[in-house]
């Protein structure tokens, strides 16, 4: 029954989801919703400021298989000073004619190139003067327009983790706008200058704001998701529920059991799995995500990449 109620409620989101989309990214969108309540996505985020680490391959070489879905960052697409990092394009072009899925979160910099709030004193404007934003947006586009040039479909996810505070988009304006509002009016401005402005096509959108209260609007969100560090995957999949849009674990370091997902009802359309820090393979470090046993054994990692719930890159259709 409650696989029926997923299925009905997914038909209903692929007449009703928010962007425009090209044929690929259309097709993308179905898979996932078809999927959604009857299998998870595997996901593994990339070393975004490390372009030597091949997280995939660290992956592979653990379980014998591929992620299904590889997260890549635009946060070193500040200016042209950064060394490294600024081939997530290139690399999720490569990843997608492999036939992986492909994410893109963005560590926005703005003014003096920090995003943290504790390192810069930048604001989502209070006047809504979006000048300087839509800069930033458009050299952001630039590089989504590559990514629909070249076919890929993309999952993205921007201003991700808003109420947590930590980062400028979530922040206290000057000007007694809760933050929660002026989140959602830079949301819904970042939606209409990409999909009207720029006219992409390739984007499903993916929010986790991480508070229903912040929640931008069903218009303009495809999927939810939520970033937990600490297993408390129960009571964020609950307040997801509030959306009725299909639920991702957006980023984790800890991955969750298939069957007690299934057996509890959450199911995660895909987890993302944070990157490695702490250098070579095989490291066992709190900064490691995926590489060592500080946050799952290897034992776990083969057990989940090999349980036929789980979708890796070998299980993927030809979209």
């Amino acid at each position: 029954m409650r696989y029926l109620s997923l299925l009905l409620l997914a038909l209903a989101l692929g007449s009703a989801s928010a962007a425009p989309r090209d044929a690929r990214t259309q097709a993308t969108y179905d898979y996932l919703l078809g999927i959604w309540g009857k299998n998870i996505i595997a996901g593994q985020s990339d070393l975004t400021w490390r372009d030597d680490v091949d997280m995939a391959q660290r992956v592979h070489d653990d379980t014998g298989k591929y992620p299904a879905l590889m997260g890549y960052d635009f946060m070193n697409y500040y200016d042209a000073t950064e060394a490294d990092g600024r081939h997530q394009t290139e690399e999720a072009i490569a990843w997608s004619r492999k036939g992986g899925l492909v994410s893109f979160h963005w560590h926005w910099r703005m003014e003096n190139g920090k995003f943290y709030t504790r390192e810069t004193p930048y604001a989502i404007p209070a006047d809504q003067d979006w000048r300087k934003i839509d800069d930033a947006i458009d050299r952001i586009a630039v590089e989504l327009k590559r990514l629909q040039d070249a076919n890929v479909p993309v999952l993205w996810r921007p201003l991700h983790e808003g109420s947590g505070g930590w980062f400028w988009w979530g922040r206290p304006r000057t000007d007694g706008v809760e933050p929660a509002t002026a989140y959602i009016q830079l949301w819904r401005h970042m939606y209409t200058r990409l999909t009207q402005t720029h006219g992409l096509r390739n984007l499903i959108w993916v929010w986790n704001g991480q508070d229903p209260a912040w929640y931008p609007g069903d218009d303009v969100v495809d999927i939810t998701g939520y970033d937990i560090y600490d297993k408390t995957y129960s009571a964020a999949y609950r307040k997801a529920q509030q959306h009725a849009k299909p639920i991702a674990l957006t980023e984790t370091g800890y991955i969750p059991d298939p069957a007690q997902s299934a057996a509890a009802g959450e199911w995660w359309l895909w987890f993302m799995v944070w990157n490695d820090a702490a250098g070579a393979a095989g490291v066992t470090s709190q900064d490691n995500f995926w590489t060592g046993e500080y946050h799952n054994t290897g034992a776990h990692k083969r057990k989940v990449y090999n349980d036929p719930r789980v979708i890796t890159l070998d299980r993927l259709p030809k979209f």
